[in-house]
């Protein structure tokens, strides 16, 4: 059984595989100057290939976007495949307190990221998987400090996510996902992930934290809203249940959309990342919505998955499917 060490937070030796990638991503919302961000890096040391993404918005306004898909990079890139590019993302104490920066000469960002749950590996989902060829996790956190723009300059007291992956990147092997994530306070923060692979099966990952520890999804329905017919989503209404019983729906509105549709060669179809608003139990919390889908006929609309009622042959297969896949 793989667990998580506090080395995982930092960068991994690199694997055989041709595909093998590292990652990093995360994002922020601040409803106070109403500043959301995103920003990933990921690199493919045995490709010599990486890509580097941010963007800063006000409200619905982009004030900042950059976006390179083709950094060459040494096969030995060690622990600079955290900070390469513009962007550079620095572990002080593992999973507890990092230090993310950015810097294009027009904008830069200085950051503060303190954890307010232990990490959701998506292998807490899938524990069967003894040997994973990938691994994945998330975590929700408080960011502080400040953005300037040109002249001018917007503290950052926000909430938000980070996620770190690595192993061999099967995201050819995807359909379709969507993914909703949000946080209410210290005490209260979810995500919900569904995913559809190429041969039409269907995976569940996601988490409740309450304050204590993280409570797998075992089912969840959502239905979502777009804007055009191939636009970002503008909303999603989501029903789900955890494995300790507990049972939330929420909804969310999507405040801005980055579209970066068809510019990697893992990921060829309509790509967004969205902050949103989200509103449960009479609680307004803020999140993001993310989504994948290779044509229109895949877009994610009605989308229910329930914990699978199969034989244990077909369940290791299914856990066989989960290792392959990385994001």
């Amino acid at each position: 059984m793989f667990d998580l060490t506090p080395q995982d937070d930092f960068h991994h030796a690199v694997g055989s595989e041709e595909s093998w990638r590292e990652s990093h991503s995360f994002d922020f919302y601040d409803p106070s100057t109403r500043l959301s961000g995103f920003g990933l890096m990921g690199v493919s040391p045995n490709q010599r290939a990486g890509e580097c993404v941010f963007a800063l918005w006000r409200d619905d306004v982009l004030l900042v976007k950059s976006s390179k898909w083709d950094y060459h990079i040494p096969r030995e890139i060690g622990e600079e495949r955290q900070h390469f590019g513009p962007l550079a993302i620095r572990v002080l104490a593992p999973f507890k307190t990092l230090e993310i920066s950015y810097d294009d000469g027009y904008c830069r960002l200085e950051l503060g990221y303190d954890s307010i749950q232990p990490p959701y590996s998506w292998l807490q989902s899938y524990r069967g998987a003894t040997q994973p060829g990938s691994h994945h996790y998330q975590q929700q956190g408080r960011f502080r400090g400040v953005a300037r723009v040109g002249k001018e300059s917007f503290p950052v007291q926000g909430r938000g996510a980070r996620d770190h992956g690595w192993g061999p990147d099967a995201r050819a092997n995807v359909l379709r996902w969507i993914s909703a994530t949000a946080q209410f306070s210290e005490n209260l923060a979810f995500q919900t992930l569904h995913v559809t692979l190429l041969d039409g099966k269907d995976l569940l990952f996601g988490y409740v934290f309450r304050g204590a520890q993280n409570d797998v999804v075992q089912r969840s329905r959502l239905s979502a809203s777009y804007s055009l017919r191939h636009g970002a989503p503008s909303g999603c209404n989501l029903d789900f249940t955890t494995k300790g019983g507990e049972r939330l729906t929420a909804a969310a509105r999507v405040l801005n959309a980055f579209n970066f549709s068809f510019q990697q060669r893992s990921l060829p179809g309509f790509v967004f990342s969205c902050a949103a608003e989200f509103q449960m139990d009479g609680q307004t919390g803020f999140g993001r919505v993310n989504a994948f889908w290779r044509g229109t006929k895949e877009r994610p609309e009605e989308w229910l998955i329930e914990p699978p009622s199969v034989l244990p042959g077909k369940l290791a297969k299914l856990r066989e499917d989960f290792d392959d896949t990385v994001f």
